[in-house]
């Protein structure tokens, strides 16, 4: 199998090369999880610069501007990763539709191999690049020097964590670019792959979801949205499930395709492409294709699956934190009967949920308001702008400089487009690039730590790439 694929089912899974959910079959909720280490040695730390602990935050919370809340969120752009032999995303995509069977089908446990980025895995040179590139085409004279954050929901939900003391080692790149500060995921590899795999985070959505007519062919959908906290105004890119069709919703003629098939043919109709790698050369130039249809935020969704064996509710604690960075409006949880039968289905509008976890933390909310402060100010200050956060443990924070050339968010004529500058000028402003080296050279955005298990005992059925970076540590 190609380093570049992940094993499917019908057309190949949601999210493609990596899985966004850990997302149920039979969990072991007692299951001692080793602990996550970070590869020091492998992957350097470079120049101290600050350090933070939480109490450090709560002394300038004062200093927060206006509420520390999300305002304003709109969806600004969107793209779809194709099935393609070069890197191609389609813009504005669309994300797949709901369509629940009408009569529940056992469906088989996951099975097959998957990235855990698929932006990193499908374009290592520049995993940020292809949201730039869909935001532009969408909006050629976007406001780039109103932009303060351009982040991920990994980048973000990690920060977010911190500020709530929970314990879990991280780190990511930071690049000023303009007067916006880029915060860049990494993973140990940008072909990595996910071990442990097992329950149904992915045939549930292969059955009960669909891509329309226009965008097949797709892998994943990724979203970027705009909105106001603590006084910045970010972007945020983020995977999304799928959407639910509404009033509000674009529809077209195959919006409600028919979903009596049974399971075990639909298994077989697409087994030839569940055993096939992808082509794909993540070395090539990304293109860029019109096509879909923009969905409004109002309409997607976030899905997770659950096993019912223990007659236990999903924890909503891990839950709404993720959907408040990513403001996705609603949930839908699917419990099975531990074999892959699906009963108990419930789609939930979790607007008022996610308003009141937002009250209910309003002082981690302040404390990462005053984080993303002091990030900025440090990028804005450093003479190289290109930093790394990284946390070793649950109240300790460090700001460092990048190890050796560090490396860079955009490729060179990119960042002279964000930060609105001429040919003669981007000369001048990147002339200490030395030139664009490979991506295994560099080591350009690894993780630099490996939370896989040697012995196997992590367990990611409660994980998802943006959310954790599936650290085999997340509970039910």
């Amino acid at each position: 199998m190609s380093s570049h694929s992940a094993i499917s089912g019908r057309g190949r899974a949601r999210g493609g090369w990596a899985p966004r959910r850990g997302r149920g079959g039979p969990a072991h909720p007692f299951k001692k999880r080793n602990e996550v280490k970070l590869d020091l040695d492998r992957h350097p730390l470079g120049e101290l610069l600050t350090t933070f602990k939480t109490s450090d935050l709560e002394a300038a919370t004062g200093g927060v501007k206006g509420d520390a809340t999300i305002k304003d969120c709109k969806n600004v752009s969107s793209y779809n990763w194709l099935d393609a032999k070069t890197p191609t995303i389609m813009v504005p995509g669309k994300p797949p539709l709901w369509t629940p069977l009408t009569q529940p089908q056992r469906l088989k446990e996951d099975s097959g191999q998957y990235f855990r980025d698929p932006n990193a895995a499908m374009f290592p040179s520049y995993p940020t690049e292809p949201a730039v590139q869909a935001l532009l085409n969408t909006t050629p004279d976007f406001p780039t020097e109103d932009i303060d954050i351009f982040a991920c929901g990994s980048t973000m939900g990690n920060l977010l964590r911190f500020v709530r003391s929970i314990d879990k080692p991280f780190r990511f790149g930071v690049q000023l670019i303009g007067n916006t500060v880029f915060f860049v995921r990494k993973e140990n590899d940008p072909k990595e792959i996910i071990e442990g795999i097992h329950g149904y985070g992915h045939t549930f959505p292969e059955a009960y979801t669909t891509w329309e007519s226009q965008v097949k062919g797709s892998e994943t959908h990724q979203r970027l949205v705009q909105y106001d906290f603590g006084g910045f105004r970010c972007l945020l890119r983020f995977e999304c499930d799928g959407y639910l069709q509404g009033p509000g919703s674009p529809s077209t003629s195959d919006s409600t395709p028919d979903k009596r098939y049974d399971f075990e043919s639909l298994l077989k109709a697409f087994g030839d492409s569940a055993l096939k790698p992808a082509a794909t050369d993540p070395n090539g130039d990304l293109t860029v294709q019109s096509g879909g249809s923009p969905v409004p935020q109002s309409a997607i969704f976030d899905l997770k699956t659950r096993s019912n064996r223990y007659k236990k509710d999903i924890d909503m604690s891990d839950i709404h934190p993720q959907l408040w960075v990513k403001q996705i409006p609603n949930f839908i949880v699917a419990y099975h009967d531990g074999e892959g039968l699906f009963q108990d289905i419930r789609v939930q509008d979790v607007r008022k949920d996610i308003e009141v976890w937002e009250k209910d933390n309003k002082l981690a909310i302040q404390h990462l308001a005053v984080l993303l402060r002091k990030i900025i100010d440090i990028a804005k200050e450093d003479a190289t702008g290109l930093l790394e956060v990284y946390c070793p443990s649950v109240d300790r924070l460090e700001i460092r400089r990048q190890y050796g050339e560090g490396s860079q968010a955009l490729p060179p004529s990119l960042r002279a487009v964000w930060a609105g500058v001429n040919d003669n000028e981007a000369d001048d402003l990147f002339e200490s690039d030395h030139g664009e080296e490979d991506f295994n050279s560099r080591n350009v955005y690894d993780s630099l730590w490996d939370d896989k298990s040697e012995d196997g005992s992590l367990d990611f059925t409660a994980c998802s790439a943006d959310s954790c970076g599936y650290c085999g540590k997340c509970s039910y």
